[in-house]
């Protein structure tokens, strides 16, 4: 008898350091970019071809996957940040998207990508 997995997937993201400049030296500190790898289970089901979502600033694109069971607590994602699905776990089945939609519920966060 097999168990069902309701969290198959493991989401990353991408932390940006934006540069700045240097209090002491006033020399500017180029930003970085580095992602976080494994923050947490969640579960990432096809969109379909027709599925859209508006944006905060008004306009109405297509996405991909709907991700569910995000833990409650975790992190709030804005638009246009970059995501990677690693699917069931595999280093090899990785996609990264663009996140299109974030909403935080009682029990789970849902994000659109």
């Amino acid at each position: 008898m097999s168990v069902l997995d309701f969290a198959p997937h493991t989401l990353d993201y991408l932390e940006v350091v934006p540069g700045h400049d240097d209090e002491e030296t006033g020399d500017y500190i180029k930003g970085s970019e580095i992602w976080v790898e494994g923050y947490c289970k969640c579960d990432a089901v096809p969109a379909g071809k027709a599925n859209t979502i508006t944006t905060p600033d008004g306009q109405v694109e297509p996405y991909s996957y709907t991700i569910y069971n995000l833990p409650r607590t975790c992190r709030k994602f804005v638009y246009g940040e970059r995501v990677r699905i690693r699917f069931f776990g595999h280093p090899e089945e990785v996609s990264e998207f663009t996140v299109k939609g974030f909403h935080r519920y009682q029990k789970q966060c849902k994000m659109w990508v």
